[in-house]
């Protein structure tokens, strides 16, 4: 009698144990994991520019040297000017001359316009007196105009920096005859530069929301900002443009590294999702039952982002044959 009394109890024992399986937990906290994400880029100068001659003129000097750093208006490129010098000289003279040719024409109009009042002379030739004082005004605006052109082509001779600039290439020589727009120096804007990335749609997100970016080159590390994100996709890569800007020192223009970020939203491990049916998702301890939590955006073999509260219980050990709803014994792993 005793024995059987033990093997009803043991069977019973077994079944309960069969029915409540055990399994062991650990707190979303505890397991979530936080993915960096990379993706390649390069520095680039929001200006490469090919400074150009505006006049026509012998190239005197360019004192500047490829790689060389100068400042905004430094001189980039001399020409010979004394062609536009003596046009210069000309245009004042022919000035003076016009400033006399107003004046005498505004003093024959006045006498003209007193006459005409005594009747000494007819309304005709007031009329062609005050057609010379127009002539010789419109003549006047015209030599000033020629003087100024004459001056800001002088000033042209100086091809400048447009910004603070790195040099990068020489392409006109001393002795040549520059033309307008034919190109004498090659610059780099060195106070605007960025980073250039080519970022997975699917990172974007994260990307944004991300605390900490970081541009790796082969030999150091430089910390970014995200300015913006390109809102339309490349054609051939499928893949969205990021640009960012360097919070302290930057890397010279023309530097291939990556860019590094971390997800500010907590994943599960891959080995912690699971497939039931079409769905991925993990289980999670509902008091003495086990509850299927689908994870819409995972995938497999890779951290799966979830919602889950930190708080919540993710059962780690005993998963493999749980189905939702099951009846379980949880036990906190350590």
């Amino acid at each position: 009698m005793r024995t059987l009394f033990f093997i009803l109890a043991l069977i019973s024992a077994t079944s309960a144990s069969a029915q409540s399986p055990q399994v062991t937990t650990q707190a979303f906290v505890d397991v979530a994991v936080y993915p960096q994400r990379e993706a390649f880029a390069t520095v680039i100068s929001l200006n490469d520019s090919r400074i150009a001659a505006e006049v026509t003129a012998r190239i005197v000097e360019i004192p500047v040297e490829v790689g060389q750093v100068v400042k905004k208006g430094a001189t980039l490129a001399r020409l010979d000017s004394r062609d536009y010098v003596l046009a210069a000289e000309r245009a004042a003279a022919t000035l003076e001359s016009a400033r006399s040719a107003k004046k005498l024409a505004e003093q024959r109009l006045a006498r003209a316009r007193k006459l005409v009042d005594d009747g000494f002379i007819s309304p005709e030739a007031l009329d062609q007196r005050e057609s010379d004082a127009r002539t010789a005004a419109a003549q006047l605006r015209a030599t000033e105009a020629e003087l100024a052109t004459a001056r800001r082509n002088i000033r042209k001779c100086l091809v400048r920096a447009p910004f603070n600039a790195i040099i990068k290439e020489r392409i006109g020589q001393v002795g040549e005859i520059a033309t307008p727009g034919a190109p004498l120096v090659r610059v780099l804007d060195a106070g605007r530069i960025e980073v250039s990335a080519r970022v997975q749609p699917d990172y974007v997100a994260a990307l944004e929301e991300s605390k900490r970016i970081t541009f790796e080159s082969r030999t150091d590390s430089f910390e970014l900002t995200l300015h913006r994100i390109v809102p339309a996709l490349n054609e051939r890569e499928r893949n969205q443009e990021a640009r960012f800007r360097f919070s302290g020192k930057s890397a010279m223009p023309g530097t291939a590294g990556r860019v590094l970020w971390q997800s500010a939203q907590a994943h599960l491990p891959p080995d912690l999702v699971l497939r039931r049916g079409d769905e991925l998702g993990v289980f999670i301890a509902n008091g003495s039952k086990a509850m299927f939590v689908p994870l819409p955006l995972a995938q497999e073999g890779r951290p799966a982002p979830a919602t889950l509260p930190l708080s919540a219980t993710v059962i780690v050990g005993g998963r493999y044959q749980l189905q939702d709803g099951d009846a379980i014994s949880p036990a906190r792993q350590n």
